[in-house]
């Protein structure tokens, strides 16, 4: 079993004497206060343990770090010091390997066992040798440890000496071998597996090891077991194979489950199991039996252990009774899911789009909970029926919903224009709405010129915002006519929002109007006007949006440089200032869009020294793709002084990555 923390007896936060410890570990450099990191990992509190851990896990594994750590090991009375130092031991890499191996030789055998439980942690095969000569011990725990290793490792000599184990007769061995054998995905002859899913001790293992088989038999097997008492293993079988069942397949494993007269309950309880391999197993049973009442325990199973895909998989099976199961109910059930679970069950309800939906949807809508009404909004924009026109109207007012009803409206114009074209030019009667305004303009243009023109002129800058995006909607002349006059308003929004539009009207007169969005003092508005450069393809703007990428707003030079990029513009010395910028989100992006130059190569080695360690993971990242045998010198000369863990894990891949050419 791999090393672990000891679990909390007890809330610790409340200790002074703990929370000074700490705390004070929190300040330390664990490379030069190593005694006192070490010190931390005989504390009593667990928090202090597993925070010298994470520290200990940025030191460079020296022979006195390791020599220190195999010495923890040894000491029987402090468990919580010696599965902290397991920990660390596991996370030393090859320079480990060594060191430990030769603690396989101890005389103590609870040494031995620790010593296997490592090397599986780490996960090298130059390891496996010495525990295939493991395998031998004449201590139980230790042979099965090293079994269990074996298992963690992989590779072919490791999966040939797990198939030999078997048949071994120690039954804590052939659990070992099992076990390893499902976690590598190795195969099984299906002879050998026959008698071993009647074994109590296998039974479990043996139908993983039968779920995995893509034959007849084997999968005829798994559906036999269902209709055992050892229907849990074999249901875990079903859930050991992650791709799909073909019909035929699915077909008698829905004639198997007919069978099964508690199954609906059944199911649910395999829905909420810790076992990942029994939920998945469950996930595909309540869909080849079609329970689609299950439906809502299908979407809470979307929790950490990676099974998100396969419950949208599941529910997008499970179709328009699924969705109703989720949505059905005072409160729905949808409501009661974990925030994971939510969103799986919303793309779920989302891609339904069937009518039946509507009435649970307008529920929902009507709920307290804005998250699932924006769920509601958008399901009903996929529902094919102009009977959910009033509820996305009546959606405009809420300014949380305003944009997810704008798009939805959108949406169901494509079918049903003149219904939505009736109900917003109804709704912009009055008082107009921007979102209302944007929409009636994308549906029925030639109506919403009137509209437009009006909120134009309104006193409200988000409504002139709103006509100034409208217009690149409009036909004719009178998007430049509006857009000319927006991009000289009193108000930045606006002129941003003309800016943005402008390349909706085209090379010609977007081009026209673009130097004099790029112009304006604002930083946003220029932004927009860089974005649009782009897609204008305004490439006679090209000094201006040199002049722009110098600029000390850093949104604004990272806008320019885009612009540049895209129009293949970008020179040297813009890139050379970039990478000298105070800015490190331009710092970023020059040192990426530099990558494959001669200079970029020298800035990015530069940048490996920089103060932030995201700008030392983009130079790492930019080295990776493009550096060369200076750059593997300097990425292997900064790893020594790096202490951030996740720019330490990048140069390790860029240094793996150089290594390789």
């Amino acid at each position: 079993m791999s090393p672990s923390f000891d679990t909390p007896l007890g809330p610790e936060q409340g200790d002074p004497a703990i929370e000074a410890r700490y705390q004070r570990l929190v300040a330390v450099d664990p490379e030069s206060e190593l005694e006192l990191v070490l010190a931390g990992l005989r504390d009593p509190s667990w928090r202090v343990r597993k925070l010298a851990t994470s520290l200990l896990e940025r030191v460079a594994p020296g022979p006195m770090l390791l020599e220190r750590l195999i010495g923890l090991l040894g000491e029987r009375d402090q468990t919580g010091a010696r599965n902290a130092a397991a920990a660390v031991l596991g996370q030393c890499g090859a320079a480990a390997v060594g060191p430990v191996v030769n603690l396989l030789g101890h005389v103590d055998p609870d040494q031995r066992k620790l010593a296997a439980d490592v090397l599986g942690s780490l996960g090298r095969e130059e390891a496996v040798p010495a525990l295939l000569g493991a395998l031998e011990d004449v201590d139980a725990n230790v042979r099965a440890a090293a079994a269990e290793a074996l298992g963690h490792i992989g590779g072919g000599a490791a999966t040939r000496a797990l198939q030999r184990l078997v048949g071994s007769p120690e039954a804590l061995l052939r659990v070992c071998a099992l076990e390893g054998l499902v976690v590598l995905g190795a195969a099984v002859g299906l002879a050998t597996l026959a008698p071993l899913v009647v074994d109590p001790a296998t039974r479990r293992s043996a139908y993983r090891l039968l779920g995995q088989i893509a034959h007849p038999t084997a999968f005829s097997m798994v559906c036999r077991g269902l209709l055992t008492r050892s229907r849990d293993a074999a249901l875990a079988g079903l859930g050991s194979r992650e791709v799909g069942w073909a019909p035929e397949a699915e077909q008698a494993l829905r004639l198997t489950l007919r069978g099964v007269d508690d199954l609906d309950a059944w199911l649910a309880t395999c829905l909420s199991s810790a076992d990942r391999a029994l939920t998945l197993g469950a996930m595909h049973a309540v869909v080849a039996a079609g329970r689609y009442r299950l439906a809502p325990l299908v979407a809470a199973a979307a929790d950490e252990r990676g099974l998100s895909e396969f419950a949208s998989a599941a529910l997008k099976r499970l179709g328009l009774w699924g969705a109703l199961a989720l949505l059905e109910g005072e409160p729905a059930p949808i409501c009661a899911l974990s925030r994971e679970a939510r969103l799986v069950a919303a793309e779920a309800v989302t891609r339904v789009g069937e009518p039946r939906l509507v009435p649970a949807l307008e529920r929902l809508l009507r709920s307290e909970d804005s998250e699932l009404a924006e769920v509601a909004v958008r399901a009903l924009g996929r529902c094919r029926t102009a009977a959910v026109v009033p509820s996305l109207v009546g959606a405009l007012d809420d300014e949380g919903l305003a944009s997810a009803a704008a798009r939805a409206l959108v949406r169901i114009a494509a079918s049903f224009p003149d219904e939505v074209a009736v109900a917003l030019a109804a709704c912009l009667q009055g008082a107009q709405r921007p979102h209302a305004l944007r929409a009636y303009a994308r549906v029925a243009p030639a109506q919403a010129l009137a509209e437009v023109r009006r909120a134009a002129h309104a006193s409200d800058d988000a409504l002139r915002a709103a006509a100034a995006e409208a217009a690149g909607s409009l036909d004719g002349e009178a998007p430049v006519e509006l857009l000319g006059r927006s991009l000289l308003d009193e108000s930045p929004p606006v002129r941003r929002a003309a800016a943005q539009a402008l390349s909706s009207v085209g090379r010609g007169a977007g081009a026209a109007l673009l130097a004099r969005a790029l112009a304006d003092t604002d930083p946003a508005v220029l932004c927009a006007a860089c974005e649009s450069a782009a897609e204008l393809a305004a490439s006679a703007h090209r000094a201006r949006l040199e002049q722009l990428a110098g600029s000390t707003d850093g949104a604004l030079a990272c806008a320019a440089l885009q612009a540049l990029s895209s129009l293949g513009l970008l020179g040297e010395r813009v890139l050379e200032r970039a990478c000298a910028h105070p800015d490190a989100e331009v710092l970023k992006l020059a040192v990426a869009l530099s990558a494959e130059r001669v200079g970029g190569i020298a800035s990015a080695e530069e940048l490996l020294t920089h103060a932030r360690w995201d700008v030392r993971v983009a130079a790492a990242r930019a080295l990776a793709v493009a550096g060369d045998r200076r750059a593997l010198i300097r990425l292997r000369q900064r790893l020594d002084a790096e202490t951030d863990a996740l720019a330490r894990e990048v140069m390790l891949a860029a240094v793996a990555s150089l290594d390789e050419r």
